[in-house]
């Protein structure tokens, strides 16, 4: 009997064992599915959260370069309305021809001094006129600030067209294709 009780007692121990042995590996199985998962939820976590900061910068950027195109804006149409109050008097004449030909015509407007309306300042920033084409009853201003930002406008003139009524909205210029790029 004492054989047959070893061997019962062996048989059993051997039996718990293979148990646990076999509860670890299933529970090992069950549990290896959690660090997969943990990683790949981190991951899917961390890649949103990326995309949302990307989304915040951009929206960022945008408004930061609406503000600055709102500023040249507001800047170039302060230098049209510089340039509206130089054309008035004895500079009043040359608005009836092209910029291009005010070198020609001063003689013909007594007392008009054509580079008076060539160029100014406003707020601290110099602006220069590149082109003024009058039509019938308004005319095409063209200005740019010294870092070449530039604009166009339509002014609204009187009917003998040497008296400006009115200054469009301002319409921002690109480069010109043979500017460089600094």
């Amino acid at each position: 009997m004492g054989n047959a009780s070893l061997s019962l007692s062996a048989a059993a121990v051997l039996s718990l064992l293979t148990r646990r042995r076999a509860t670890f590996k299933s529970s090992f199985k069950k549990s290896g599915f959690v660090l997969p998962l943990a990683l790949s939820a981190s991951a899917v976590l961390l890649l949103g959260s990326a995309s949302i900061h990307t989304l915040s910068l951009k929206g960022r950027l945008r408004l930061q370069a609406a503000m600055e195109r709102d500023q040249s804006a507001d800047l170039l149409r302060s230098a049209a309305q510089a340039f509206t109050t130089m054309a008035s008097g004895a500079q009043a004449c040359l608005l009836l021809w092209p910029s291009v030909e005010w070198g020609f015509r001063k003689h013909s407007c007594s007392g008009a001094e054509p580079s008076s309306l060539l160029e100014g300042s406003v707020a601290d920033q110099p602006w220069q006129l590149l082109s003024w084409q009058p039509a019938l009853g308004s005319g095409d201003l063209r200005l740019a600030l010294v870092d070449a930002r530039r604009a166009s406008f339509r002014l609204e003139l009187a009917a003998d067209g040497t008296q400006i009524l009115g200054i469009s909205d301002v319409q921002l210029i690109g480069r010109d294709a043979a500017e460089p790029l600094s």
